[in-house]
């Protein structure tokens, strides 16, 4: 028995490269084109099934030699595409972008990158563009499930198990566990991969039930080619995804690999030698383009061109052609041995690599010399709170979380709380301001609450409230039922609704925020509800002078209170319906301080107003104390 190559598969992946690639270089023609990852899923699952069940089947399958292939198989381009990216990151990035790429780079070599922007989503986080190495979490998530899964197909053979049922029992508890996340926690249905291993599983359903789909007509493939185009135009970021409307791509992946005949149109264009010939670089041309796209993004400031990014879409597909030929082709003609040695050292020596630019902060030190040109009063703007000394390693018995850490900020540590702000990492960064002012008034202030998490109770109780809101009532129910506490300040970024929002989202919060104050209000606490404050939207050291090789300055350091009002007018309108019901909560509006005349500097007396592209420095917090004197008086 031997393997049959299937040009049409190959065709596939071209399909899959292209929807993906023109996602991320026209996300506003293409929102959908994410999907072409499910189908690399797919495809992929039948692929090294088919292989592991031909070798378990005659005896040649050994664990070693699975791992080799896949080492002789991922390694090499991605080697050449992290290395280039540290580079290139050298001359560009600032110290926080270039130790996040170091991260990064670190979590790629472990093949755990679906992890680590898993706890980043929505922490003190960059946009998505600004992580040139962004895209390998579906690589994460396909070696971790080969780790598992060669050892459990070897099971199921070597005691003739029913493969089909196993196989089915298993994707289908994924699938339903994605569907359930997909509602409950976005970002974990996204990238974990007990969430995605349903539509690998699918793959190698096909490759155990090779004639499952031996009736399809061929005008249910050509629908399937067809759906998967409309999926591409059709779909946007909005959609609940994975969850079952993955089903689309996913099945028809399936009905296109799963059986072919010449005589179909759809496998004449897929076995079409273009067609192929991109399909056998998609690896690399996945690896390639979206580093291109993302340091673009940064050099230019979220401003790429067209005509730049549909240069980068074509040089990242010579990259990957020179790749394929003069890379990874010659370096099979070398002994096995030696070459999978070098490349485990090559992955070794980049890890390492990564962790040191990661842990001594970007080589910020060594890099900043040629880069921004910052006086020592300046750079404390920027620094990490903690390194300012303004967090300590404290310990308190209601700390602040984040996903990583606890903090504690309490402006007496010898005194008992009496005022409370509570909220997400925006209350964080209020917290010095608002300390000055509520020890003006005898009140000794403390920082409660999550990252990520709206201050406001939880529309329902039990395992139907998500961990934001179960640790959000927890804190308010607290804070409620303690005498020694007077004074409430809800402090939170306001970008959690726009325009996009349904209606009954809008509702869900007012409905929230409503009980919040209630609750707050029957216990006799003062409550300050703060609008959000207006936002750079990108690195605010941009405005300080030198900028790294390459890189543009945005427009203005002066940020248009009229634009940014629109970012947050769905949190706005919402709470200011609910506020209208209760006239004691006193409202305050930090931009009064920050802004003059709808105009809103970045820069003030020398110092940045803010620490990043959303948060604000202690200098910017410090102004905070004056919106909260002017809302008392």
């Amino acid at each position: 028995m031997s393997l049959t190559y299937r040009a049409d598969v190959d065709g596939l992946r071209a399909v899959a490269i292209l929807i993906v690639v023109a996602f991320h270089a026209f996300p506003d023609m293409f929102p959908g084109g994410f999907i072409g990852v499910d189908v690399f899923f797919v495809i992929s699952g039948y692929l090294i099934t088919s292989i592991l069940r031909h070798e378990m089947q005659t005896s040649q399958w050994s664990l070693v030699s699975f791992y080799a292939r896949r080492i002789l198989r991922i390694f090499p381009a991605l080697i050449l595409v992290l290395f280039a990216c540290l580079v290139v990151g050298w001359h560009t990035l600032l110290a926080p972008e270039y130790m996040q790429l170091g991260k990064h780079l670190g979590l790629g070599t472990l093949f755990l990158s679906n992890i680590g922007l898993w706890w980043e989503a929505g922490y003190f986080d960059k946009v998505s563009e600004a992580k040139p190495l962004l895209h390998l979490w579906s690589l994460a998530i396909e070696e971790q499930f080969y780790i598992v899964w060669p050892i459990v197909l070897w099971v199921v053979l070597r005691f003739r198990l029913s493969a089909a049922h196993i196989v089915s029992t298993l994707g289908v508890f994924s699938l339903l566990l994605s569907a359930w996340w997909v509602w409950i926690d976005p970002t974990q249905a996204f990238y974990s991969p007990l969430s995605r291993a349903w539509q690998l599983l699918a793959g190698a359903y096909l490759a155990l039930n090779p004639g499952i789909f031996r009736s399809v007509r061929p005008a249910v493939r050509s629908l399937s080619v067809i759906g998967l185009l409309l999926a591409t135009l059709l779909l946007n970021s909005k959609v609940p995804f994975p969850g079952l409307v993955a089903l689309l791509p996913v099945v028809a992946a399936m009905i296109l690999v799963g059986y072919s005949t010449k005589q179909d149109w759809t496998v004449r264009l897929l076995a079409h030698p273009w067609m192929v010939a991109i399909g056998k670089v998609s690896y690399p041309w996945y690896l390639w383009h979206w580093p291109l796209l993302s340091f673009a993004y940064i050099i230019e400031s979220g401003n790429a061109s067209v005509a730049l990014r549909i240069g980068l879409v074509l040089a990242s597909l010579l990259l990957a052609v020179l790749t394929y030929k003069l890379w990874e082709l010659p370096m099979r003609r070398f002994p096995r041995r030696i070459v999978i040695s070098l490349l485990l050292l090559g992955m070794v020596v980049l890890g390492l690599l990564g962790k040191n630019i990661h842990d001594r902060y970007g080589l910020e030190r060594i890099r900043h010399k040629n880069l921004i040109q910052l006086d020592q009063a300046s750079s404390q703007d920027f620094l990490d709170f903690e390194k300012q000394g303004l967090i300590t390693d404290a310990k308190c018995e209601k700390p602040f979380k984040f996903p990583e850490r606890e903090v504690c900020l309490l402006a007496h540590a010898d005194k008992p709380v009496s005022a409370v702000v509570l909220g997400d990492s925006h209350a964080v960064h209020a917290f010095w301001g608002l300390a000055k002012a509520f020890d003006a008034l005898g009140l000794n202030l403390a920082v409660r609450g999550k990252g990520a998490c709206v201050p406001v109770m939880a529309a329902k109780s039990g395992t139907g409230a998500s961990e934001c809101e179960r640790h959000m009532e927890t804190a308010l129910r607290d804070i409620a039922r303690d005498a020694n506490v007077r004074a409430v300040a809800l402090v939170f970024r306001g970008r959690y609704l726009t325009e996009q929002s349904l209606l009954q989202e809008r509702q869900d919060f007012e409905g929230k925020l409503d009980a919040t104050l209630s609750l707050l209000q029957s216990t006799g606490k003062q409550v300050y509800y703060f609008l959000p404050v207006v936002e750079p939207g990108f690195d605010p050291r941009l405005c300080l002078g030198a900028l790294p090789l390459g890189r543009k300055p945005p427009y203005s350091c002066v940020i248009d209170k009229t634009v940014d009002d629109v970012k947050s007018e769905m949190v706005r309108t919402s709470a200011a319906r609910v506020l209208t019901r209760w006239p004691q909560v006193r409202v305050v509006d930090p931009n009064t301080m920050l802004c003059l005349d709808g105009k809103c500097p970045i820069l003030r007396d020398g110092h940045s107003i803010f620490k990043d592209e959303n948060h604000l420095s202690r200098a910017g917090s410090m102004l905070l104390s004056e919106s909260l004197n002017a809302a008392n008086h």
